[in-house]
């Protein structure tokens, strides 16, 4: 009698055992898929953890709300620099949402079949427009001759 019920007990507690590592799977794709995404400049990625699929997309968060500091800076003569339109562009994010599916356990507690989520959202570093062109002493002379020359 007593083996029975420890049976029964050893059986559940593997049935909750595959059910959480497939929620942990879920989450941890999620997770990776994200970040992944996030740091390659907005371009959805997938993970590598067994048994998950994701699915990354990338939104728009609407434009920063910097109207009136646009028009002050460019009435300053300021926004011809090619840095500029990211401080106007919308703001992006990666959405990543992951399934895991916990395997079939003999028993009456069995998850098999039954299906787990993870999400993350995170935000994009985006690719830089700006290219470095020349070195720095070239930059300080052309400054010199601009500005400095004579004074």
């Amino acid at each position: 009698m007593v083996m029975g019920w420890f049976v029964v007990l050893l059986l559940g507690e593997k049935g909750v055992s595959n059910a959480a590592d497939a929620r942990r799977s879920a989450e941890s794709a999620a997770e990776e898929s994200a970040t992944k995404s996030a740091a390659n400049q907005c371009q959805p990625q997938g993970a590598s953890v067994p048994k998950t699929q994701t699915s990354p997309s990338v939104i728009a968060n609407g434009k920063p709300q910097v109207e009136s500091a646009v028009a002050l800076v460019q009435a300053l003569g300021l926004g011809q620099q090619r840095t500029f339109p990211n401080y106007v562009k919308p703001l992006q994010n990666v959405l990543v949402q992951a399934r895991s599916q916990a395997d079939e356990v003999a028993g009456d507690v069995n998850p098999g079949g039954k299906s787990f989520e993870g999400q993350r959202d995170l935000g994009c570093l985006e690719k830089p427009i700006d290219a470095p062109k020349g070195s720095m002493d070239e930059y300080r002379s052309k400054l010199w001759e601009q500005n400095l020359k004579g004074y």
